[in-house]
């Protein structure tokens, strides 16, 4: 009998508070879910999966990942919830998400009577991701692991509507996610090998 996920949320209650103290009024935009069930599952030799969302937002400037409708820290834990399964065995694999943080900065406009007919690039938003990938024993020693971690970077113009900046931080989501699955799948083909079925 298959063993039941259980996925340890330690952020849920800062997400609670986040969004109640969020200023930015959402678009009506709506975002395709990002999801990985169309990926192969991983069936793994361990008797549970916890997450742990080590992570935690400071949720004010310079960061903004805390107004993004899904955040890298949300995609990470989707993604280890669609991929990996238990299927047995004494050990726990613990996926920990350890950064996900996205933060702004201010890129300097040009003056006169250039910057009057021209929008300049006005911010640039950093993003970073980084999860590890940890099978624990029953007495907790770390017997294998793999860490994988992205890094992308976006500017967007100074004229830019809510909508589209939106749509902006959705891609880089998305995008800091194709690099971290493709690292995860290097790493548990090459460290994790003993543990998959």
């Amino acid at each position: 009998m298959l063993s039941r996920r259980s996925f340890v949320l330690s952020g849920l209650a800062l997400g609670s508070a986040v969004l109640a103290g969020c200023k930015t009024a959402p678009s009506t935009y709506e975002y395709a879910e990002l999801t990985y069930t169309h990926l192969p599952p991983y069936n793994l030799l361990v008797r549970d999966v916890v997450v742990d969302q080590a992570y935690v937002s400071p949720a004010k400037s310079p960061n903004v990942e805390h107004l993004f409708d899904v955040s890298p820290a949300q995609a990470s834990e989707r993604w280890a919830r669609d991929r990996l399964y238990p299927q047995g065995n004494n050990n726990i694999l613990n996926f920990v998400i350890k950064n996900a943080a996205v933060t702004e900065s201010k890129l300097e406009q040009q003056k006169g009577l250039t910057g009057l007919f021209t929008y300049d690039q006005s911010e640039r938003y950093n993003g970073v991701l980084e999860v590890e990938l940890q099978i624990l024993s029953d007495q907790g020693f770390n017997e294998a692991s793999v860490i994988a971690k992205a890094e992308r970077s976006v500017t967007v113009a100074e004229n830019i509507k809510l909508r589209e900046r939106e749509k902006v931080w959705y891609k880089l989501t998305e995008d800091l996610m194709t690099e971290i699955d493709r690292q995860l799948q290097q790493g548990i083909a090459k460290h994790l090998s003993d543990y998959v079925l």
